[in-house]
């Protein structure tokens, strides 16, 4: 049974990681953390059917990923921003 909390806590940790990966085309942002936040949100509602669990599991990846998302979003040429180098 100790197995569960430490499959719990590896997930948090290696999401959370993810969420706060920078990419530098702003495209590939967007699909990256957009792909993040589907994967958790399917989780969430699919495996573990239970909001307050997949909140504390994914909570603070898919803030990470949502801003990373909006920052890209801004940066993307169809929005007025310039494309990195």
């Amino acid at each position: 049974m100790i197995l569960i909390p430490i499959a719990f806590f590896t997930v948090w940790v290696v999401f959370s990681l993810l969420g706060f990966w920078q990419l530098r085309d702003p495209r590939h942002q967007v699909v990256f953390s957009g792909f993040l936040i589907a994967t958790a949100a399917g989780v969430t509602f699919g495996v573990l059917r239970n909001a307050l669990l997949g909140a504390a599991v994914f909570g603070i990846g898919v803030i990470a990923a949502l801003v990373r998302m909006s920052r890209a979003c801004h940066r993307l040429p169809a929005n007025g921003g310039r494309r990195p180098p």
